[in-house]
């Protein structure tokens, strides 16, 4: 008697193992996304946290920088952590500020859900379109 597969036993492997792959290569493409907005929402909260300082001494928003050393910087580098997000004080007065977290390089293209990530001082948090276009996840989901 002779051993091994016949070729029915490796066809019904072959597709078998398609749809395991079908299944866990777009799960796990989200998961690296999420993971990736994780750097941008912790980049984001520090850079709140450290606009909260500025006014405390200050008694005002205006003329905090991000980067570029002085007296006024709030944060060294302009990008997250791990560099998927480029950080920017949109808005700045007296006693409001708007900070964003913009994607870079592939989370730029992969998260289409959410794009660029928003705070104020009072703390409301939002989506805003960025390089891949307009978001299309609500903002709970991104958040």
């Amino acid at each position: 008697m002779k051993k091994g597969f016949t070729l029915m036993e490796l066809m019904i492997t072959l597709v078998i193992v398609g749809i395991l792959t079908t299944i866990a290569v777009p799960s796990y493409k989200d998961y690296i996304m999420r993971a990736r907005r994780s750097d941008g929402k912790s980049a984001l909260m520090d850079l709140a946290s450290q606009m909260e300082r500025f006014y405390s001494e200050r008694n005002t928003y205006v003329g905090a920088t991000i980067g570029g050393g002085g007296a006024n910087e709030v944060r060294s580098s302009p990008t997250s952590t791990d560099g998927w997000y480029t950080l920017a004080i949109t808005t700045q007065t007296a006693s409001n500020f708007t900070i964003q977290a913009s994607p870079n390089n592939a989370q730029a293209t992969a998260d289409t859900t959410c794009q660029t990530l928003t705070m104020t001082n009072l703390g409301v948090k939002g989506i805003a379109a960025g390089s891949g276009g307009t978001p299309s996840g609500p903002v709970t989901k991104c958040w």
